[in-house]
């Protein structure tokens, strides 16, 4: 998918050159090339209704960030961003890490129902749309799906060099950037990359199988170097080690994305 057949979107394209985020999953680099790899893998039919939902296909991309920008005025949703799996547990069990349906996984399932309900308004479905648009890709980033008593990794302070940040953040921002500033061109790389045979084995699934994916990414890839630790160095390039997994939870997260859609959207 190239931006460049759709009409530009000043705020996005900015916010994709310049690798800038609050500390929110992914950030909103990351989000929008969620969706653009996505919006890539609709089919026809489903393209149309996101286009009727939103206004056009390509608002996928520049409305992939909006469950952050309403957050504090709608400060329910929340919980909805993460869901806490106990950082050693196996996985999802929703009893235990979402016993009250609130939080990501359950609102992936609930966005999902209200899309697919054709009796709603087009304003209801707009909105769970959008929800499920960043919802999906908050349930990929790993610190979203962990609860280690640190609030997923905002209070582990890390120092790279002379740049002291959380770690939390450099899992939203610095692992994103570090696959390129170009966020056109990273989501397009990623989505070519993308095999039959992923697209096939990633189109499955349910949203607690995907968010316990990302918490053994937690659990066996991060945590080993954090420890209980509070505060902790790690080297300049840690970023760039991580291009491996953060391509393949950004490429999970837009085709499952799709997936959702294209299934919702018959």
């Amino acid at each position: 998918m190239n931006f460049r057949r759709f009409p530009k979107f000043p705020l996005v394209i900015a916010l994709l050159l310049l690798g800038a985020s609050p500390a929110w999953a992914w950030g909103p680099q990351g989000h929008e090339i969620i969706a653009a790899i996505a919006l890539r893998e609709l089919t026809p039919a489903a393209r149309s209704h996101v286009g009727r939902l939103l206004g056009s296909p390509v608002m996928m991309v520049h409305d992939s960030n909006w469950a952050d920008e309403v957050r504090d005025r709608r400060r329910e949703t929340g919980p909805w961003l993460y869901v806490d799996i106990p950082l050693k547990a196996g996985g999802y069990q929703p009893r235990r890490d979402c016993p009250q349906r609130d939080c990501v996984v359950a609102q992936i399932e609930k966005d999902a129902r209200l899309l697919s309900d054709r009796g709603l308004s087009d304003g209801a479905r707009a909105e769970a749309l959008r929800f499920l648009i960043h919802f999906v890709g908050d349930a990929h980033q790993p610190l979203h799906a962990q609860d280690n008593g640190d609030r997923g990794g905002n209070d582990v302070a890390v120092r790279m060099g002379r740049r002291r940040i959380s770690l939390h953040r450099l899992w939203d921002s610095d692992v994103v950037a570090a696959l390129g500033r170009d966020g056109e061109r990273v989501a397009d790389d990623i989505a070519g990359s993308i095999s039959p045979a992923q697209r096939r084995a990633w189109s499955s699934g349910t949203a607690g199988q995907w968010a316990a994916e990302a918490h053994a990414i937690a659990r066996d890839r991060i945590y080993p170097e954090v420890g209980e630790r509070q505060e902790l160095r790690l080297p300049r390039d840690y970023a760039l080690r991580q291009v491996p997994a953060t391509r393949q939870q950004l490429a999970k997260a837009g085709v499952r994305l799709a997936w959702l859609l294209n299934t919702s959207l018959k």
